[in-house]
């Protein structure tokens, strides 16, 4: 078993720019799509995920200590430290990570031989969502198997509701095939589709036209996305108190942002769709009455214009929600990196209208501000039971985050395993 732990400690080290191509060419190789077009296929796609993730993380690096700026103008403080993403330290350090590795892919199998399922969860880097789930169901109960359990349950209810999602993703985004099981992202998509449909039976909402189309249409040049990420960043470098210099570099940052990101997605559906697709046509010849989604990593998600849009105007209005709503005590700076994806969820559901995605995420995100909160202790003592942020911790800080701090499923099922809690 040690054995085992340290083979899949190593491969999930390698991180999804790497594991995703490596994948995608096994998955050629095994549905017969010929060596080179799965070789093309998937180092493409590794391409387009690493161009894109340095993408996402310039603007989120440029934009946070803004965001932090204009908390500090405003005099906002919170009790709790955000650490964000740091879970996933959690996911794959915790001591069941391999057993609830193998334990997904096994069930995930099964579910789809027993036609449970439309999902094959091939986006192995995406586990690390059940995996810190089970990381902290563990410091919760004091039992592995328990973890195992609590982890494989939140990843069998992501591959079902990819199932509902599947078809909205792929035809908004045109990419065929593909499925999206991942976290909080899928999540937000299923909590979009009531608000949306409210918004759209509301008078003056459902007939404002705020895709990036419309507003270029309306609005000329400040429209297009270039030109709109240029006023963005510099609006929210103006409001944290920046000079020129400074706001006018934020704006050019953003901007770029604005142009190069859809690109990167571009690139990643070129490697990509052309082994999903050869894929769907395998399982359509061999099984004429099955459909298979092949699941891939959420950042596919991230290519039309309205999803940064959207991400930027909602960074500093999360801070302002989270600085007025009573008996919140975590600022969220670090879990702003999360944010693009939740807006890549939302926006096949608004059809690319900025207005009703910030609407949907605003309140999408009122709970995570809540769970994040209340399950701190839990998050803080899963961390200290592996021996990180030791300093702080003895210091008497406490470490939340929204992505798994937050999760409205994981703290459901959180809350279910708390009945089986340790002493």
């Amino acid at each position: 078993m040690e054995f085992i732990s340290t083979a899949v400690a190593w491969f999930l080290g390698l991180g999804s720019t790497v594991i995703v191509p490596i994948v995608l060419i096994l998955l050629g190789l095994i549905f017969r799509v010929g060596l080179a077009k799965a070789i093309r296929g998937g180092v493409t796609t590794g391409i387009g995920l690493a161009g894109l993730f340095l993408i996402v993380d310039l603007i989120v690096a440029a934009l946070q200590p803004a965001v932090q700026a204009l908390a500090d103008r405003m005099g906002i403080a919170k009790t709790i430290i955000d650490v964000n993403w740091a879970d996933a330290g959690i996911a794959w350090g915790w001591p069941g990570v391999a057993g609830l590795v193998l334990a997904i892919i096994v069930v995930n199998v099964l579910m789809v031989v027993l036609r449970l399922t439309k999902t094959l969860w091939t986006d192995v880097w995406s586990y690390w969502h059940g995996s810190a789930l089970a990381g902290f169901v563990w410091a919760l109960t004091g039992s592995i198997p328990l973890g195992i359990l609590g982890g494989v349950i939140y990843l069998v209810i992501g591959s079902l509701l990819s199932d509902i999602t599947a078809k909205k993703y792929q035809e908004f985004n045109d990419m065929p095939g593909i499925g999206v099981p991942c976290g909080t992202t899928v999540q937000a998509s299923i909590f979009a589709i009531p608000v949306v449909w409210l918004l759209d039976r509301i008078p003056g909402i459902k007939d404002w036209d705020a895709s990036p189309e419309g507003i270029k249409k309306r609005f000329g040049l400040v429209g297009e996305p270039a030109i709109l990420g240029l006023l963005l960043g510099i609006i929210i470098g103006i409001a944290a108190g920046y000079n020129v210099q400074k706001f006018l570099g934020l704006g050019m940052q953003v901007a770029t942002m604005m142009v190069v990101l859809p690109r990167m997605v571009s690139l990643i559906a070129e490697g990509i769709v052309p082994i999903t697709m050869s894929i769907v046509q395998y399982m359509k010849e061999r099984f004429k009455d099955r459909e298979i989604f092949v699941a891939v990593d959420c950042a596919v998600l991230l290519g039309h214009p309205a999803v940064m849009a959207s991400s930027v105007i909602l960074f500093p209005l999360f801070v302002l929600l989270a600085a007025v709503l009573p008996g919140v005590q975590m600022l969220p700076i670090a879990s702003l990196a999360v944010v693009p994806f939740w807006a890549g969820a939302v926006v096949p559901y608004t059809k690319g209208n900025v207005i009703k995605t910030v609407i949907v995420l605003l309140l999408y995100a009122i709970p995570f501000m809540y769970l994040s909160t209340l399950l701190v202790e839990n998050q803080t003592e899963t961390y200290r039971l592996m021996g990180q942020f030791s300093e702080q911790i003895s210091a008497g800080l406490k470490l939340g985050s929204w992505d798994m701090g937050g999760d409205i499923l994981g703290s459901l099922i959180r809350g279910i395993f708390s009945l089986f809690k340790a002493g």
